[in-house]
């Protein structure tokens, strides 16, 4: 007969986790806002803080149709309670949200949800007054700090963009918009300024079309980089982060003093990826560039392109030549500056030797956005005596726009040893004669060959009358229309299997994840983790059938469940996107585990595609 335990034992084992879950204290849910009072143009931020989460808890915030997300940041706030029991570290985790009303009124913000395996808690609603326009802070005045705002310059009252940006826009015009830049306010005229031209977004690019320049009237312009593949960086502006992209940057040399104003630049943007693309067409901010004149003492011979930083040379390719034979005197000129619109000074030479017009070269290269490069200019040098004549030095006069001050760069003369040559007599004859030599009845005179005749008994056919002449002129237009052809055959398949396109793309996307597993650690925590969120957004809208930006956690959780995603992969994506707002939104709160993210996102990408 077996014994069985006592009722106490047996009591006791039911009721330990029972006791347990008593013991554990209740998760308490909080939430706040930094302003009271806000405008319709103002940004405001919403704190949530749960403490006591258990384990596989999930803070949730609920739909608010009318108040606009800028953004989000997670994290974690650890802290000492002392209660009955003794100290203890308590953990809270936080939710900082940035949000903007999009009407005026009473605006109550739901309670906030934390969902634990034990039932949902929730926080107190919250009440704000939204006011057309834009509110000024009631904090003594000036705006809190903003702990999302990670730009490095503080805000420039003179900077026209941000007057630009404080104005009433509309909601689309606050996603993506164009700004022009100027690396400096004032410059001397003929000092370069750079003009860069950037796009700021909040949605997905597709492609820019139509760029028009303004008229840049005064300027000598020179371009500097024009990308050929758009690429982003991660950029702040009135404390709300963008996608910043460069277009085009050009290097500006003024050719007028006085204020020089630069008009908008536009442009076509289309966002979105194929059939829910969405054309944009958007115009920068106007600038204005004050242009300083020159100061007053310049030396004789300076000429007013002649602004930068400068060093002149000169040479001869041989200092002893025979008369008749000419020499090469270049002279070059390199430096800092406008090199293009440089004027080099003429050699003078003594009457005994001839200078022909010379030939000019130019060799132009950019240094972190600065126009710098070397001009050559080649003279044709033709003694016409004998002796041992001197070149004296040249001078060339410029303006340093870095001292403020006339500078002079000298050569060293040079001097030319002409000895009698076996050409002498021919050339001194024409000079008796009065003939003017040019540089061709120079060389022949140095080289004179006796008369060779050759007869021609049998004149060979040409080649056009021959039979594959004709073929041969056929062969490339025949290749042109079978090139043309094969492509018409090929837009025709693409386009007849969708389900092919979007394998390719899908293919695009896992490559694009391999490459960032083994050339990601070149990439700051910041853009990689905008590069994973980019690739999984694609990834999702291909199988979702339709863009997944903008949609709130619990919208894109319903439609990855209508699409029948296993929970697996749903969890997988709340996770990158965690990962990836508390990196992009607060940069120094924490660093990114790749390994895990990567881990996470290829996972999704093959559990995608056994399920293709």
């Amino acid at each position: 007969m077996r014994r069985t335990g006592s009722p106490l034992a047996i009591l006791l084992v039911v009721a330990a986790p029972l006791l347990a879950l008593a013991a554990a204290p209740t998760p308490v849910v909080t939430q706040d806002v930094d302003r009271t009072e806000v405008g319709t143009e103002d940004v405001f931020v919403l704190t949530v803080r749960a403490s006591d989460v258990p384990s596989g808890s999930s803070l949730q915030l609920p739909d608010m149709p009318t108040v606009e997300t800028i953004g989000t940041s997670r994290g974690t706030e650890t802290s000492i309670r002392v209660d009955s029991g003794g100290p203890r570290v308590q953990q809270v985790s936080t939710l900082r949200v940035r949000l903007r009303a999009q009407k005026p009124g009473k605006l109550v913000l739901p309670p906030a949800e934390l969902h634990t395996s034990s039932g949902v808690f929730r926080s107190q609603p919250v009440t704000l007054t939204v006011k057309a326009g834009h509110v000024a802070d009631s904090g003594g005045g000036r705006t809190r700090p903003d702990p999302f705002n990670t730009s490095p310059f503080p805000e420039d009252e003179d900077n026209p963009f941000d007057a630009f940006r404080r104005r009433t826009q509309p909601t689309g015009e606050r996603e993506l918009f164009l700004r022009g830049e100027l690396d400096k306010k004032e410059v001397y005229q003929g000092e370069q300024a750079t003009l860069s031209l950037w796009i700021y977004a909040r949605v997905d690019l597709s492609r820019v079309d139509a760029v028009t320049m303004p008229k840049l009237d005064g300027f000598w312009t020179e371009d500097v980089e024009t990308p050929k593949e758009l690429t982003s960086e991660t950029r702040t502006v009135d404390g709300v982060p963008y996608r910043a992209y460069l277009l085009r940057r050009l290097a500006l040399f003024p050719v007028k003093s006085g204020q020089r104003e630069i008009g908008p630049v536009e442009a076509d943007i289309t966002t979105g990826f194929l059939f829910a693309g969405r054309r944009e067409h958007r115009a920068s901010q106007p600038l204005t560039l004050k242009v300083k004149a020159l100061p007053p003492g310049a030396p004789p011979g300076f000429q007013p392109s002649a602004v930068g930083s400068w060093t002149l040379g000169s040479e001869l390719t041989s200092e002893r030549t025979e008369l008749g034979a000419p020499v090469t005197l270049r002279l070059t000129v390199e430096g800092r500056g406008n090199v293009k619109d440089l004027v080099l000074p003429r050699p003078a030479v003594p009457p005994a030797l001839k200078l022909y017009d010379p030939t000019t070269s130019d060799k132009t290269s950019t240094v972190r956005s600065r126009i710098q490069g070397r001009r050559t200019q080649e003279f044709l040098v033709l003694p016409q005596q004998t002796g041992t004549f001197e070149i004296p030095a040249m001078e060339l006069v410029y303006f340093d726009p870095d001292t403020g001050r006339y500078e002079r760069s000298r050569t060293a003369p040079l001097t030319l040893t002409v000895v009698p040559g076996a050409g002498s007599s021919t050339l001194a004859t024409s000079a008796a004669r009065g003939d003017e030599p040019t540089a061709r009845n120079v060389l022949n005179a140095t080289a004179l060959r006796p008369l060779r005749v050759q007869a021609e008994l049998d004149r060979p056919q040409p080649p056009w009358r021959r039979g594959w002449f004709l073929a041969l002129l056929a062969f490339p237009p025949l290749a042109f229309v079978g090139m043309l052809a094969g492509q018409a055959v090929q837009r025709h398949r693409a386009r007849s299997d969708p389900r092919g396109e979007q394998r390719r793309r899908e293919q695009r996307v896992r490559a694009r994840l391999a490459a960032l597993r083994t050339s990601g650690h070149q990439l700051d925590d910041v853009a990689f983790s905008a590069e994973v969120d980019g690739a999984v957004a694609e990834l999702l809208s291909l199988r979702l059938g339709a863009p997944v930006t903008g949609l709130t956690r619990e919208a894109l959780r319903s439609r990855l469940a209508e699409a029948g995603a296993p929970p697996e992969l749903q969890a997988r994506v709340v996770r990158i996107q965690d990962a990836c707002d508390e990196v992009r939104f607060a940069p120094g709160a924490s660093r990114i585990d790749r390994a895990e993210v990567l881990a996470d996102a290829e996972a999704l990408a093959a559990g995608f595609r056994e399920t293709a």
